[in-house]
């Protein structure tokens, strides 16, 4: 990862950090909640997939960062959402969390449970309360609850949960590249992007998804992690590292092929082709 391209990850995980924790400050939640909820959002994180709403917004011309704002938020509040309820016994039942007990474990799975609701409540309050033209901000809703909902990472989790052999190509799209699509997507509707640039930054933001869920079944097989079944096992660790490879340089070309804005953007699938976790 180049110097520049770290440093400017970092400098915007820091503002996405100051962003969710000015959004947490919502009067009148009872105490428990207010602590679930920051532990679930504000807990270790790359924060991802609000950056690539970020830097999409910037990439197609936005220039006040207060009109993507929420966007971000949102978006981040709706992935801590999935994670706490695919941690739940009903769901993955899984105890940690990025190193960290999971929710249902540090506090109890009621409290789980209505922390990723009320998370999911505020992002769509976020998205509707934004400063950004009304239009744009139906839009993005649109967009997000698209990935959120049966067509996206619900019914990826359903597949997720059944029995037997699983389409685990599927499962990855409907789980993970469907919600980084949509991340970038938002971005750009909230910059006002024409509908062919939309329609480019989505293709590319799916492709950076699958290629996210690829490299992190290679690192499950190289950990101890890996205990389901992953499609890197499926098709071997020599050629998911191949495939994932040639995904990265396709999603490369991709972001490349929209324009010097989209510096970094482009470096972002070296980035994920390399990571340790």
């Amino acid at each position: 990862m180049s110097d520049g391209l770290g440093r400017r990850l970092e400098q915007d995980r820091a503002l996405v950090d100051g962003w969710l924790k000015a959004a947490l400050q919502v009067p009148g939640v009872p105490t428990r909640l207010a602590q679930a909820m920051r532990y679930a959002l504000l807990g270790p994180g790359k924060r991802l997939r609000p950056i690539l709403c970020l830097e999409t917004f910037r990439a197609c011309g936005g220039r006040n960062d207060e009109w993507v704002r929420p966007f971000c938020c949102g978006i981040e509040m709706v992935h801590a959402f999935s994670l706490v309820h695919d941690d739940l016994p009903a769901m993955d039942d899984d105890d940690f969390r990025r190193g960290r007990p999971s929710l249902h474990r540090r506090h109890d799975e009621a409290t789980a449970i209505l922390a990723g609701d009320a998370l999911f409540a505020l992002a769509f309050e976020q998205f509707a309360r934004g400063p950004a033209p009304a239009a744009r901000r139906a839009r993005a809703a649109a967009a997000l609850a698209r990935a959120a909902g049966p067509a996206g990472m619900a019914g990826g989790q359903v597949l997720d949960l059944a029995p037997g052999r699983r389409d685990l190509g599927r499962v990855h799209r409907l789980k993970t590249a469907v919600f980084m699509a949509a991340a970038m997507e938002v971005g750009a509707l909230a910059a006002g992007a024409r509908e062919a640039k939309v329609n480019a930054v989505r293709e590319a933001g799916f492709g950076l998804g699958m290629l996210f869920q690829l490299t992190d079944d290679l690192l499950d097989t190289e950990s101890d992690e890996g205990g389901r079944a992953s499609a890197a096992i499926a098709r071997g660790r020599g050629r998911a590292r191949r495939d994932a490879g040639r995904l990265a340089g396709k999603v490369r070309e991709l972001f490349q092929s929209l324009g010097p804005r989209f510096a970094v953007l482009a470096g972002l699938p070296g980035l994920v082709l390399e990571r340790e976790r």
